[in-house]
């Protein structure tokens, strides 16, 4: 690649970056508006007790005393956190990419 070329694709590369920067903004900016801390800790909580649960499922694998667990109901509960953490981590990546204003403390 030529230094022409590669200056080329690089303005190109930039102005795609800024296009998909400003497009996210204009869909997610509506829908989390104002985003505060007291949103953002609700959502971590709700996966905290999410994996919990999958935890505590899992626990109860090793106990004689406790009624088990299926196949089944522990990969509803390992979706369910997945899910829900797998989401969460996209919320801190769109904040991150600067597609959601970061919580302000006025």
């Amino acid at each position: 690649m030529s230094d022409d070329d590669l200056r080329q694709y690089q303005r190109f590369a930039l102005t795609i970056e800024q296009a998909v920067r400003m497009a996210n903004r204009e869909v997610l900016h509506p829908i989390v508006d104002p985003l505060t801390e007291e949103k953002i800790l609700a959502v971590a909580v709700e996966v905290a007790k999410r994996r919990a649960g999958y935890i505590n499922a899992t626990m109860k694998l090793g106990q004689a005393d406790e009624t088990r667990p299926t196949g089944d109901e522990l990969r509803e509960l390992r979706l369910d956190y997945e899910e829900t953490r797998d989401a969460f981590a996209n919320l801190m990546t769109s904040i991150e990419r600067g597609y959601i204003d970061v919580p302000t403390n006025d």
